[in-house]
Formats: structure tokens, sequence, C-alpha cells
């Protein structure tokens, strides 16, 4: 499982994150190696020699001055003198300032020192030997309180924190209005026309948005021109389409039946091709969804290509109830089955519905040419058809697998051709979950 988040503002956020993080870590490092440690140990220093040096002073002053010296020891310098020396254990300290303070004892005593714990009180206990006595002085632990790793946890920890929220405060400007562009240009690959997007905000992401805008709108006035276009030009072809019918049909007896017959299929054939071409410009559609039993809808679909004289093999579950637009299910259904039917060379064609919690999918297997893996994607273009599509006198006209590839972008559903083992195609739909109902 990878841990790099997927989003764009996750990824921005966490390397800027890291990026700073990085850098107070290397900043902090070096701020306690080169000033921290040197004024550790130079404050180590010092305050051993104190203590040294007191004990020493102590030894060398008359009897009756050692009070006074003492109260003089705690006012200014927070030193406790007893010559009382009960026994405690000897403590192990991993604090830093602790190390550099036992190494300056050992260097100003000329001997090691032991540093021992008081266990009634937060009292740490420095046995400095004389040349008459042992004096043990203490000192209150608060006084050297520091806790580096504590600051530098809080330091790294806080600035983290705060870097974290900056960048995605930051990175969500940027961010906010990139999810905006993708969803709109998500909906322009539906066929969708998006919302106009907002032309504020930083001058590149402004400008980017300016740009899509009018993208959009040249998109959707070629297509309404072309939409226009195609829909005259087939609209216009049936008036003169339906008089060479008519005059096919007053032609005397002694017309050549051959001739006649051959003209009548050529005329069958424009008029399919032209069903085709007002259907593919007629408008997707938005209906509402009804719950839908796809069982019956291809079961429904095989008796029709059956009465054709198809052979349809239907392989389907227990009932699979579906929420879908009735009417652009249907087109889609009906044109890649007749596409199975018309390229499978008179062989079965089998179609196969899996129906279960993951998913619900439909594939419509044909034994035809099949479709080569480089053309698998450009057959979905409008127009566009394989070369034994048009050698073939009864060839479509290569927007049956277009209407089906913008009736699955526009609802959500996805649609594919694969190889079938053995030979043929497979034309396999994949429906969404979410639209199943509860």
């Amino acid at each position: 499982m990878k841990l790099t988040p997927r989003s764009l503002l996750g990824r921005t956020a966490v390397t800027i994150s890291l990026t700073l993080v990085l850098f107070m870590v290397i900043s902090l490092g070096a701020a306690v190696y080169f000033i921290a440690i040197p004024m550790a140990e130079r404050s180590a220093d010092d305050f051993a020699a104190v203590i040294v040096s007191a004990a020493q002073t102590l030894e060398s002053s008359p009897g009756e001055s050692h009070e006074e010296l003492k109260q003089h020891l705690l006012e200014n310098h927070g030193l406790i003198v007893t010559t009382q020396r009960p026994a405690l254990a000897e403590k192990t300290f991993d604090v830093p300032y602790y190390i550099f303070f036992q190494e300056s004892l050992t260097q100003h005593a000329g001997q090691e020192l032991k540093i021992i714990e008081s266990e009634s009180g937060p009292i740490i206990w420095v046995d400095v030997p004389t040349d008459g006595a042992i004096i043990r002085i203490g000192f209150d632990r608060g006084r050297l309180g520091t806790n580096p790793p504590v600051v530098l946890i809080l330091a790294i920890g806080g600035g983290a924190l705060l870097t974290l929220l900056a960048s995605f405060l930051e990175v969500r400007r940027v961010v906010g209005p990139l999810a905006r562009m993708s969803d709109a240009v998500q909906e322009v690959g539906r066929g969708h026309a998006p919302p106009v997007l907002g032309e504020d905000g930083p001058k590149e992401i402004a400008a980017l948005a300016k740009a899509f805008n009018h993208m959009s709108s040249d998109i959707q006035e070629l297509s309404e021109n072309r939409t226009v276009m195609v829909a005259g030009i087939s609209h216009d072809l049936r008036t003169p389409l339906t008089r060479l019918g008519l005059a096919v049909e007053m032609l005397g007896e002694d017309s050549d039946p051959e001739l006649v017959a051959g003209i009548r299929r050529d005329l069958a054939a424009m008029k399919s091709l032209i069903d085709q071409f007002l259907q593919f410009t007629q408008d997707l559609g938005d209906g509402l969804p009804v719950e839908l039993d796809l069982g019956q809808v291809l079961e429904a679909h095989a008796a029709d290509l059956r009465r054709e004289g198809t052979e349809v093999q239907l392989n389907s579950c227990d009932p699979c109830p579906y929420l879908a637009d009735p009417v652009a299910l249907d087109r889609l259904l009906v044109n890649l089955m007749e596409n199975a039917a018309h390229y499978g060379r008179g062989a079965k064609v089998s179609v196969d519905l899996y129906c279960d919690e993951a998913g619900v999918s439909i594939e419509i297997s044909d034994r035809g040419p099949g479709i080569p893996s480089d053309q698998a994607e450009a057959v979905f273009r409008p127009f566009h058809r394989l070369e034994t599509a048009r050698g073939s006198r009864t060839g479509g006209s290569g927007l049956g697998l277009a209407i089906a590839r913008q009736l699955a972008d526009k609802h959500g559903w996805s649609v594919e051709l694969l190889p079938r083992e053995g030979g043929g195609t497979v034309a396999k739909v994949v429906l969404p979950i979410a639209s199943r109902p509860s």
C-alpha cells in the first residue's frame, strides 16, 4: 500500500511540510551543535569551578566563618553545604548538561567526583574531598532543569504542525480552481456543457480558466454545427430516396428483376445509413432513471435478433435490478448486439450478464474477424471503420460504436472491445455499482 497521497493537494502539502521540517531539523541541529552545546559546556565548567572552589574555601577558612560562608553560598549561588553524609545511591544522568558537569568536576577536582541524588527531595549532591574532610555540596535540581530533547521535540513538532497547516491552506488556494476545472473537463468529456469557470484568483489560474471557458464554448459550438449539418443532410436525402423508391415500384413488369432487387437493396442500405446519421445527431437525453431488470432487457433484445435470423445465446444470472435511463441503455445495448450480429459472420452471438455485489457487467461476444489491438479505441471515433468493414457492401457508417461510447460516457458507464479467445471480439459494458438499488 502506497503511503504517498494521490491528490495534488496532499502531495504538495506533504512535500512542502517535509522540506520545511528538514530545514528546521538542520537549523536546530546546527544551533544545538555550534551554540547550545558550547554554552552548556561553558556553564557546566563555571558551575563545577564554583562548587570545587567553595569546598576548598570552606576547608581553608577558620571554623567561626563557616556559617557565614555557607549562608553566602546559599544566597548567591544556591549551594547547600553540609558535613553530614548519609549513604545515598549514586545517580547516573544521561542529560548532556550533567555529562559536561561531571567532566568539569573531574577536571577541577583532579579526581572523579560522585554525583548523587537525595531520596527526600529534588536535591543533587556532590561529595568534594579536601585535605581534611569530604564536604557535601548540594543544589536544587530545578536550577538545572533544562531539557534539550523536549525542547527539540516541541520545536520540531510545533513547527511541523504549523507548516503542514500553512501548506494545506496555501496549496488549497491553487488546487481548488484546478479541482473545479477537472470536474468541468469530465463534464465536457461526457458531452455536457459545464458551467462557466470563475476567471479570478492568481494570474496563471485565471488565464487557464479563461482559456478553458473559450475552448468549452468552441467545442459546444462545433458539436452543435456538426449535429445540425449531419441532421440537415440526412433529412434532405430522405425526399430523393423516397422518390427513387416510388420510381422503382412503378417500373414495368418487363424490367430486369435482378436490377430492381439490387436497387432496392441499395436504397435500403442508404436508408439504414441515414437512420444511423439521424440517431447520431439526436440528443443523448437525460431521462430519469428507472429500475430495470437487466436480464429481461437483454432477453428482449436477443429475441429481436433471433427474429432476424441471428442465433443468440443468453447466459444470465438471477434477476439483476439496476437504475438507469431505459432509452439510453437500450440504444447502447442494441448498437453493440447488432454490431456483433452484423460482423459475426453468421455465427452464434453470446451474451453474458454478471451481476453481484462487486459490480454489474455485460459481455457481448461474436466470432467475427476481430479488431487489432491498435484499433480497439480508434473504432469508437465517429465514421471510423476498419478495412474489413469498408470492403463489405453492407458495411455500416462507422457510427454505432461512437454512439455507444457517447452514451456510456454521458451516463458514467464504460464500454471497451476485447479480443475473444478462439477468435472474435468481446464488447464489455461495465455499469457502476452505485446505481444498484438497495
